[in-house]
């Protein structure tokens, strides 16, 4: 069992030249000092820190899934390169450009350019790059969407990443559809056929990510918690108690099929020794705070818990661990309030709250 990342890509010709390269970045607002952090830039990082040398990498354009390769690392660190000075991280680790795609759009500087969004025209840069390589022979075999979306649904009831990534640049994949999307790729005979032309010259000086990068300060949002949490996968392992061998996901809906707003826990892994419905349920999910943990954080466990039950068999339900991570815990989180508020206590063994200004678990009072 192994890893997947689902990502989104419209253009052609980008398409090309990620999988003639074996490189693909997501455009992003380049991110300077003293400025905010764009929306999405610590999601981002957090779907990157996911990929390791199990995480295999599908394209999704056009109805069609293509398949890129598999992530060039080794182990289970997070594996992505640091590409220029456009965010904070880049420039910590002084990270020199060594793919740049600014002369494909209207150039603004090295490594910036302007572009069309849905937005408008926006001020775009790459400055995180995941590298690829051939796995068997695979490579830019192609499918329909539908093909795997017929063989989730019949096998499974409920939702999964790739049902909910509408809106989404990327997803992590569970497993399970990583595996469903392999073997139905094997079975193909369909290729992307594209002209494969452009050309970039990739500059050899390259810095991966390391841990040392990580910024400790306050966490912007959540985003950056998750990134944080997923890049540091020892300190995760440590909370959980367990050093298995874990895929991550993050931004996992775990409620049942509605029309939109699906309820997505934070961060997720699934025991690769040890899979629940072949690695669609994950072992433990991950709930996170960026400032405190309060009786909020509490009830969307709950409500995790509450739907998992109905979906796997009892057996396979008590395996299943949820930890709440925060700074810190408001004191009026007692099991008093938690009644009051008339929220289900039934989960209660199932449920740890951990503290990381405490570097400890919380009990909750009485």
């Amino acid at each position: 069992m192994t890893s997947g990342l689902f990502i989104m890509i419209n253009d052609e010709k980008s398409l090309e030249l990620c999988l003639k390269y074996g490189v693909y970045g997501f455009y992003m607002a380049p991110f300077f000092e003293n400025q905010p952090a764009p929306r999405n830039h610590y999601g981002v990082l957090a779907d990157y820190a996911c990929c390791n040398s199990k995480t295999h990498i599908f394209f999704f354009t056009k109805r069609e899934i293509i398949y890129g390769g598999i992530v060039d690392s080794e182990g289970e660190n997070s594996s992505f390169y640091l590409n220029g000075n456009t965010s904070p991280i880049g420039r910590k680790a002084n990270a020199p450009l060594f793919w740049d795609e600014s002369h494909r759009y209207e150039q603004i500087e090295p490594g910036v350019f302007q572009m069309e969004t849905q937005r408008g025209i926006s001020k775009m840069s790459q400055p995180f790059i995941l590298k690829f390589k051939p796995y068997s022979n695979l490579s830019n075999r192609k499918i329909s969407s539908d093909s795997l979306y017929f063989e989730l649904g019949r096998k499974h009831g409920y939702p999964l990443p790739s049902n909910a990534i509408q809106g989404l640049g990327c997803c992590t994949l569970t497993p399970e559809e990583t595996k469903i999307a392999l073997e139905l790729l094997e079975k193909s005979e369909d290729f992307f056929c594209g002209d494969f032309s452009e050309e970039i010259e990739i500059g050899s000086m390259q810095i991966p990510f390391t841990n040392e990068f990580l910024d400790s300060k306050k966490y912007i949002n959540e985003s950056h918690l998750e990134f944080s949490l997923l890049a540091d996968f020892d300190r995760i392992k440590n909370i959980v108690g367990k050093q298995n061998s874990y895929v991550r996901g993050r931004q996992v809906p775990i409620c049942p099929f509605k029309p939109m707003q699906f309820d997505r826990a934070d961060i997720v892994l699934y025991d690769l020794n040890n899979p629940i419905n072949n690695g669609t349920i994950p072992n433990v999910i991950i709930e996170l705070k960026h400032e405190k943990g309060n009786y909020k954080a509490y009830e969307q466990v709950v409500k995790y818990l509450k739907w998992l039950e109905q979906v796997t068999s009892e057996e396979d339900f008590l395996k299943i661990e949820s930890i709440i991570i925060a700074p810190y815990f408001v004191n009026r989180l007692t099991y008093k309030d938690l009644k009051k508020r008339k929220i289900d206590l039934k989960y209660d063994n199932q449920i740890k709250l951990f503290s990381l200004n405490d570097n400890d678990f919380y009990q909750i009072k009485e």
